[in-house]
């Protein structure tokens, strides 16, 4: 039998904390929630068995954003665009895939984010086109954070990091956070759902610390009051934007009609719920001041 990873141990023990000691989440919802563990949904999707059909694609990676559940992201996606034309949403989980797919692709829409779009722009000959909005900001940090147990500003006092992003991006922004830290190497990071997950491992001292989003971290302070006055801030990152539509500089007209179509999502009660997947409530025109704050 397969031993579970870190990545789901974590998810069911923070799940489990909720069914005990929240009375309010009921055990169907927990059931329900483990589905996805025992039938797994879209994985590292093979570029040939993708299907085309002469449809526009949007393709979506997101290296700082874990998803539930691909196959209700991409139903409710593709139940949505397909009102306004041959449309398809097509997410990825693996990064190697969705470039593999992306690249040379004039006739399709990338949705990443802005650290990814950096690394590829140039590549890809990408231009930015939207930036997407979250409670009218287009910028988080990620912070650090530990326990309020005392921190000697060393590595062994921060390893494990519990962290929603992908290794790779989570190594890149402790980078900047922890000044380069010539130990840094030696960090080992714990992957985990979502920024809840991390803030909860560290309660749990499943984790020293956690990297998390400025706007997780003030989510706590409603969701748990008790453990979010436990967590120090000990170091935070520079702003960064947050999730970008992008495409070729030569894109065909129909990818720039489906930018217009997504973009007007949020007018939309059925788009706003399906944009809030994504853990956005709208977009906005990258300004060229904008392209300064990109993560390099």
């Amino acid at each position: 039998m397969t031993k579970p990873s870190n990545n789901v141990t974590v998810n069911i023990a923070m799940k489990l904390y909720k069914v005990l000691f929240r009375p309010k989440l009921s055990v169907i919802v927990l059931m329900l929630s483990l589905v996805p563990l025992f039938f797994p949904l879209i994985a590292d999707v093979p570029s040939e068995s993708i299907a085309r059909n002469g449809k526009t694609m949007v393709y979506f990676y997101s290296s700082e954003t874990n998803i539930n559940n691909y196959t209700s992201l991409k139903t409710e996606f593709d139940k949505y665009l397909s009102r306004f034309g041959s449309y398809e949403f097509q997410p990825f989980n693996d990064r190697k895939t969705f470039e593999q797919e992306a690249k040379n692709r004039n006739d399709a829409l990338l949705i990443l984010s802005s650290w990814h779009f950096q690394l590829i722009k140039a590549q890809f000959g990408l231009v930015p086109l939207r930036v997407g909005l979250r409670n009218g900001n287009y910028q988080q940090k990620r912070i650090l954070v530990v326990s309020d147990r005392k921190y000697n500003n060393s590595i062994a006092d921060l390893t494990p990091v519990a962290s929603a992003s992908s290794v790779p991006h989570t190594r890149s922004v402790l980078e900047k956070v922890l000044r380069k830290h010539q130990a840094l190497d030696s960090l080992r990071i714990l992957p985990v759902p979502k920024d809840i997950d991390a803030l909860m491992s560290v309660g749990f001292q499943m984790s020293h610390s956690a990297l998390v989003t400025d706007h997780s971290l003030k989510n706590l302070a409603d969701l748990d009051p008790v453990l979010h006055e436990k967590l120090n801030a000990v170091n935070e990152g520079v702003e960064s934007m947050l999730l970008m539509m992008a495409a070729p500089a030569t894109a065909a007209d129909e990818v720039h009609k489906l930018v217009t179509v997504i973009e007007n999502m949020p007018e939309d009660a059925d788009g706003l719920n399906i944009l809030k997947m994504l853990d956005l409530d709208g977009w906005k025109v990258v300004d060229p001041s904008d392209l300064s704050k990109l993560e390099a």
